[in-house]
């Protein structure tokens, strides 16, 4: 992948110096010479295009149920919403991926969260697969937190304001800062998880009589499984949380007078399954807002276990991959030697023999 992304820079360039040059040069001022500029800068739009967004093989998921999709929007009448100032309550999408088939006994729940900048699908091949093995999927878009969520039909937009704040974050060196934002975002998020759960479990119509409301996972990518783990942490009736490369930002409650975070030191109260690639599990005893990743990771618990998924990247543990490589290799820092579907292919395995290990 590598080699692929740094030959489509190399073409890049060379059209961008070849435009350059035509601009520059004044004796290529004439009609063949604006025909040559044009052409190569409708040239350098296709294969920009072509890097960034290249056509990818979808994933079937490979499970015995036939997957159903439904997309709602729900509304939690004990919340204003804070983005909006006509004191309106707060509103959520949600998307669900399900057996089509009735089940008795019912099927786990999996509740997930995005992370910064994304949406509900962020990890669709994932909840297909789950889904098609006999769980019910329900993915939460955080509205005016997820780059775009649908509520009642319209589009609604990350804000512009805690775009900022994730932009200018720094838990290394402004601490404070850093913990007001991720107790502001946590207390946020994880109501926005607990009122979906509620919701889901106090309906009985339709595929909700077919969840299995006493088996309930939390997972979550990046800040959404930040969200999660507080979740767990929460509530009482959580089965196991899956993280996929994520700081424990709901337990850190403070900063003591070495500019250190304060975690709580209490025992996590259920199952935990913390996924990590390349981007952070060399780096979880550096980076300070990963302190308690690194003392789980350490632990002899045998009710937190740890995946480390070698020759992937952050952004490469959700669908993104498949989105753009390109991008995916910029935004995590490095790239893989593996296609972006057998990235996500690596990601189901992890979760799924975990669902299989624990008997979920």
């Amino acid at each position: 992948m590598r080699i692929r992304n740094i030959i489509c820079l190399i073409i890049i360039a060379l059209q961008i110096g070849f435009i350059l040059f035509l601009i520059i040069k004044k004796s290529n001022h004439c009609l063949p010479g604006y025909i040559a500029l044009g052409l190569t800068i409708v040239l350098l739009f296709v294969t920009g295009w072509l890097t960034l967004f290249p056509k990818v093989k979808s994933i079937n998921p490979t499970g015995e149920y036939t997957v159903e999709v439904k997309d709602i929007t729900i509304e939690d009448d004990s919340r204003i919403e804070t983005y909006l100032s006509d004191g309106s309550k707060r509103k959520l999408e949600v998307k669900f991926w399900y057996p089509s088939a009735e089940k008795d006994s019912g099927y786990p729940l999996v509740v997930f969260s995005h992370g910064s900048f994304g949406m509900v699908d962020n990890n669709e091949t994932l909840m297909k697969e789950l889904a098609s093995r006999g769980y019910v999927c329900a993915s939460i878009g955080h509205t005016y937190l997820a780059s775009e969520t649908i509520i009642d039909g319209k589009k609604i937009e990350m804000n512009s304001s805690f775009r900022n704040e994730l932009i200018s974050i720094q838990p290394n060196k402004d601490k404070q800062k850093a913990y007001t934002l991720f107790n502001k975002w946590m207390d946020l998020t994880t109501k926005d998880a607990s009122f979906v759960i509620d919701y889901i479990k106090n309906n009985t119509e339709g595929f909700y009589k077919n969840i299995n409301k006493s088996k309930i996972c939390m997972m979550g990518h990046s800040f959404g499984g930040a969200t999660v783990l507080g979740v767990g942490r929460i509530r009482n009736d959580i089965s196991c949380v899956i993280a996929l490369e994520s700081p424990f930002m709901y337990d850190i409650k403070g900063v003591d007078e070495n500019n250190n975070f304060i975690f709580d030191d209490n025992p996590y109260p259920t199952k935990m399954l913390n996924v990590y690639s390349d981007s952070s599990y060399k780096n979880l005893s550096k980076w300070d807002q990963y302190a308690q990743n690194y003392k789980y990771l350490n632990s002899t618990d045998t009710n937190y276990s740890n995946v480390y998924i070698n020759g992937l990247g952050h952004m490469h543990l959700c669908d993104f991959s498949l989105v753009s490589p390109f991008l995916s290799w910029i935004l995590s820092g490095q790239d893989t030697s593996y296609t972006a579907v057998e990235c996500l292919k690596k990601v189901n395995e992890v979760v799924i023999n975990y669902f299989e290990k624990i008997m979920f």
